[in-house]
Order: structure tokens, then C-alpha cells, then sequence
């Protein structure tokens, strides 16, 4: 009974039951399809490293996601099948992504009412449920980005090296997730940019940073290269050219507006009290962050499964803004909304993409 209680009362209840009920409404209300454009090569890329005898072997998924592959692979073992493998390591890092976004938003607010409504703007936002959930590998490279960008964070307030080391070690592991999982260490290095310490020891910092990431990504590519002559920067053009001149400016505003459509008046509300509320470190702090969150400019194929990073950034900033509401009804009416809308665009996302407009 005394351990019930204590799990009530706790800051992560609500937060947790949230996210529990959007799998629910989105599993078995909306039925969101599971299945993506890119799942039959991740399925393909886990039976060739069981051994199978492959007509086409998908390179591009064997060096993008190496650790998401042998992950799903193992939890396979246990839940009857590769995609149900896949399937749980997504959804554990579903509900620990969402824990340690919490914990990022404390970090910089020192205020639990705006970790817990940046969390729930985050976690309900359709591309959570719609491309994290799914028979795909982002959502590990999602974590590993916010678990090296709060790693970052806790070294830039405490000036802890453990911080530092364990910052560089989720971004060198993180990119053999997904290449999002490197993200981290952009945060890291501007943080360190904006830091106290001199420029010497700001650059010899960033660069032993640089190389200890590197050891663990250049290894298994260089080790990749040798073995089947792919790398990297083949899959890279390849996405150029395949996606390189659909890339436009019109394309950038459609995916960004939808990918946190209810969402931006709640971020410009967020803007107008961050200015109203100025802090000049946290005002630093978010703008170290957000090079790392834009970083989805340097992809070739625009889409919101790939814009996705961005919305930790403008999360932060909204559920600052909301705090600075009186009225928790008026709150929770907000987040209604917001919440319904995302359920809302789901079935009808690919084609407002494609509209002509």
C-alpha cells in the first residue's frame, strides 16, 4: 500500500500514465500502421546477419544501424519474431527517451511543472507514435541524441568530467543506432563553446571529444568498407540524388508545419515569455541546443520522420511557455487540443506532404 502511494505521488506518475494512454489510443484507437517504407530492408538486414543467403544484401542498413539491428534481433528471442523484436527495443526506448527528456527540460528550467508539460507536448507529438513506434530504427537514435545532449548539459552546469566522457561515449555508441544518436556531441562541443573555460582548453576539449567519439563509428565503418566496398558517403549520395532536387523551401515550411502543427502557437507563446523572462545563460543554453536540432537540414530527403529532432528544441520552449499561464484549466485545454489534433493528422500525413501547394 505504502509503495502504491509513493508511486501516486510521484513527479514520473502522470508523465508515465500520459504515455502509456497515447500507445493505447494509438495502437488500438487510430491502428497507426507499424509498418514503414523502409521496414522489408530492416527486416532483410537482421536475417543477413543471422546467417541468410541474401539475392541483395541492404548495405545502407547494415552501416546506418548496426546496435538497433542486433537489439531487435535479441529481444526476437523472447517475443516470436524480428519485428516484434524491433518492435520492443522501440518501445523501450519510448518510455526511456520520454525519462530522460524530462530530466533535460529540469535541467535547464529547474522547475518540474515545465519538465512535465515540454514532456508531454514531446512524447504526444504524432511523430513519437507514428515513425518512433514502428518497425524502423529512429527512435534508438532519438534517444541517444537527447541522452548525449542531457549528459552535455549536466556537464556544462557541474563541470563534472564523468559527464564529459559519458556525453561522447552515448554519441560514439548512439550513431550505430541511428546517425541521430551522434547529435549529442554538437550539443556538447557549442556547450563547451559557451562555457567558462579558456579558448585553449575550449578547443582541446572539443577535440579530444572529436576523436574519442570517432573511434567507435570510424572502426566499424573503415572495418565495413573493407568487407563489402560500401560506406557511409555512398549511401549519402545515393539519397542526393534519389531526393537531392525535391529539396526546396516550400518542402522545409509543409514538413515543419506539419511535424508540430498545433504546436507552433504554443512555441511563438513560449518565445514572447522566454523574452518577457530573459535569462542570459538559459537563453545561451537554448541556442547551444539548437545547431544539433536544425542538423536535419544537412539530410537530402526532407521528411518529418527525419525532421523529428527539432521537436525536443521547440518542446522545451512550449512548456515554458504554458507554465507562465495561470489558469491550469485553460492548460490542459491546450494540451487537449494539441493532443487530438496530432491523433488527427495521422491518417492523412503522406498525403498532406504531397499537396501541390
Amino acid at each position: 500500500m505504502k509503495l502504491l502511494l509513493k508511486i501516486l505521488k510521484s513527479k514520473y506518475f502522470l508523465l508515465y500514465a500520459l504515455a502509456i494512454l497515447n500507445l493505447a489510443v494509438a495502437l488500438y484507437v487510430i491502428k497507426i500502421s507499424l509498418w514503414s517504407s523502409d521496414s522489408e530492408t530492416y527486416l532483410k538486414a537482421m536475417q543477413y546477419l543471422q546467417g541468410a543467403k541474401l539475392d541483395e544484401i541492404p548495405y545502407n542498413r547494415l552501416i546506418t544501424a548496426p546496435f538497433m539491428l542486433y537489439a531487435s534481433i535479441f529481444f526476437s528471442y523472447f517475443t516470436g519474431g524480428l519485428f516484434n523484436g524491433m518492435l520492443t527495443a522501440n518501445l523501450i526506448f519510448y518510455f526511456l527517451i520520454i525519462y530522460i527528456f524530462y530530466k533535460l527540460v529540469f535541467e535547464i528550467y529547474k522547475d518540474h511543472k515545465t519538465a512535465l508539460l515540454s514532456s508531454v507536448l514531446f512524447l504526444s507529438n504524432y511523430s513519437m507514435y507514428n515513425f518512433g513506434v514502428a518497425y524502423t530504427t529512429d527512435m534508438g537514435g532519438w534517444f541517444f541524441f537527447i541522452l548525449g545532449t542531457w549528459l552535455a548539459l549536466k556537464y556544462y552546469y557541474r563541470k563534472n568530467k564523468k559527464f564529459y566522457y559519458l556525453a561522447v561515449l552515448a554519441a560514439g555508441v548512439g550513431i550505430l543506432f541511428k546517425e541521430y544518436g551522434a547529435l549529442g556531441l554538437i550539443s556538447l562541443s557549442l556547450l563547451i563553446l559557451i562555457s567558462e573555460y579558456g579558448w585553449r582548453e575550449k578547443i582541446k576539449k572539443i577535440i579530444t571529444a572529436g576523436f574519442l567519439f570517432a573511434l567507435i563509428p570510424l572502426l566499424y565503418n573503415l572495418i565495413f568498407y573493407l568487407k563489402f566496398n560500401y560506406s557511409y558517403l555512398d549511401w549519402y549520395f545515393f539519397n542526393v540524388d534519389a531526393h537531392g532536387q525535391s529539396y526546396n523551401l516550400i518542402l522545409l515550411i509543409k514538413v515543419l508545419g506539419w511535424l508540430y502543427l498545433a504546436g507552433w502557437p504554443i512555441f511563438f507563446y513560449g518565445l514572447w515569455q522566454e523574452k518577457k523572462y530573459f535569462e542570459k545563460t538559459r537563453a545561451t543554453v537554448l541556442a547551444a541546443l539548437l545547431p544539433a536540432s536544425l542538423a536535419f537540414l544537412a539530410w537530402p530527403a526532407l521528411t518529418q520522420r527525419v525532421a523529428f529532432i527539432i521537436v525536443p528544441w521547440l518542446a522545451l520552449i512550449s512548456g515554458f511557455g504554458l507554465t507562465k499561464l495561470k489558469n491550469n484549466y485553460l492548460i490542459a485545454a491546450i494540451l487537449i487540443i494539441y493532443i487530438i489534433i496530432n491523433y488527427s493528422i495521422t491518417p492523412f500525413l503522406l498525403d498532406a506532404i504531397n499537396l501541390p501547394f
